[in-house]
């Protein structure tokens, strides 16, 4: 191996370790901001909160993509495209209504747990269980507001986004260990 395929091989290596570590550290940044935002401040948490957030958490997922290689690129464009559409669609539809906000949300967290699902079967049909306990909140955030739907408070969407966001940047943390521990 000569030096400049080593130079390059270390390049690369340093490219798919800086991308996942920062957008799991910026997901539980965002998912922290948006449980203590609504506690610290008095001001209206609302559509245009969360739908920034959402933009937010699209982008960093976008920046996995950065990292990403084979037939694995497929599989992680979702989770950067449906909190972008959604997002984008709350700020077209700029109402303070908490039932349209809700309705979103919900739409929102069983698309993230369906795709957490298929991102925690690894390729060698392994299960990255973090993955799945992510995957699981998801769901139980959006039949809890299915559930409660008409009477949902705005702050308590922020709460249940944060804690998604927090535990979409645990699992991939989780999931980019386990495959670096394998290798």
């Amino acid at each position: 191996m000569d030096i400049t395929s080593h130079v390059q091989l270390r390049s690369n290596m340093k490219k798919q370790a800086i991308f996942p570590i920062a957008s799991s550290s910026l997901l539980v940044i965002a998912g922290i901001v948006c449980i203590v935002f609504p506690l610290v401040t008095r001001s209206f948490i609302g559509t245009i909160f969360i739908a920034r957030v959402l933009l937010f958490c699209g982008f960093v997922h976008a920046l996995n993509l950065f990292a990403t290689s084979g037939w694995k690129f497929v599989r992680r464009i979702p989770p950067v495209v449906v909190p972008i559409l959604i997002g984008i669609l709350m700020l077209s539809n700029d109402s303070a209504r908490a039932q349209g906000l809700t309705v979103m949300l919900m739409i929102f967290f069983v698309l993230d747990g369906f795709f957490k699902v298929i991102a925690a079967i690894e390729q060698q049909m392994t299960i990255n269980i973090m993955g799945l306990v992510s995957a699981g909140l998801s769901f139980l955030l959006a039949v809890y507001l299915a559930a409660h739907f008409p009477s949902v408070p705005v702050p308590l969407l922020a709460l249940f986004l944060g804690l998604d966001l927090i535990s979409m940047g645990i699992a991939l943390r989780a999931g980019r260990e386990r495959t670096s521990s394998r290798a």
